[in-house]
């Protein structure tokens, strides 16, 4: 958990000393609660694990907390299309953590980091994709990975044998962290780019514009803008 508890300690430093508001206001959910999310996270991570006999192991951070990240950040998406997206990138990212976890078998620590580091980076890139919105890439990162861990959990107890039905470890907690952070990072860089491609295009025009049409040319440049 250490890559997790790290990455999400600058997180929750950038929300408390506000440098990630223009984030939080765009994403359309309060600063507070990210900052409660981050916090959770971390707290739940740090408990001790929750055993049931020989047979289940539950780790609050890498399962309970994201769940509930998850249904809270998709209260805010809203009854709308971007929640169908939600759904789907969930799914999505839920099939890579599968297939990952399905063929790098948890027998050695560096397997169980291989899947992590790729269950992570490449699960935040699907929901970027698919998601398409901060809140959504965020909601369906949580909940894909946090499925993904339950339907293979199923195929290691009682299909290949062996194994302890335990949620939320085996890199869990890493992945989901590394997934949202990561997938953040890009839908960030794709607003950054649009918006610089933007400001190019306006000022080429504002270049071959003649200073008799002036105000055509306010009205174009609040169109490209917003």
């Amino acid at each position: 958990m250490t890559i997790g508890l790290v990455l999400l300690a600058v997180v929750a430093i950038l929300i408390f000393f506000g440098l990630s508001e223009r984030f939080f206001k765009n994403m359309g959910v309060p600063e507070w609660l990210g900052f409660v999310i981050a916090l959770a996270l971390i707290i739940g991570a740090v408990i001790p694990n929750i055993s049931i006999g020989d047979g289940f192991v539950m780790n609050i951070g890498g399962f309970i907390i994201p769940v509930i990240g998850m249904i809270v950040l998709a209260f805010f998406v809203g009854a709308n299309r971007d929640l169908l997206r939600l759904f789907f990138a969930e799914l999505s990212v839920a099939a890579v953590a599968v297939a990952t976890r399905a063929l790098i078998l948890p027998n050695t620590s560096g397997n169980i980091l291989a899947a992590t580091l790729i269950v992570g980076f490449v699960g935040g890139a699907v929901a970027f994709l698919i998601a398409r919105s901060r809140v959504a890439t965020l909601a369906s990162v949580m909940g894909g990975v946090v499925l993904g861990d339950i339907i293979v959990n199923l195929i290691y107890v009682y299909g290949i044998g062996g194994y302890v039905f335990s949620l939320g470890t085996r890199g869990v907690f890493d992945s989901i962290i590394i997934g949202c952070v990561f997938g953040a990072l890009l839908l960030e860089a794709v607003v950054a780019a649009k918006r610089a491609s933007s400001s190019k295009r306006v000022a080429s025009s504002a270049l071959n514009t003649e200073s008799g049409e002036d105000d055509d040319f306010d009205d174009y440049f609040d169109d490209t803008v917003l």
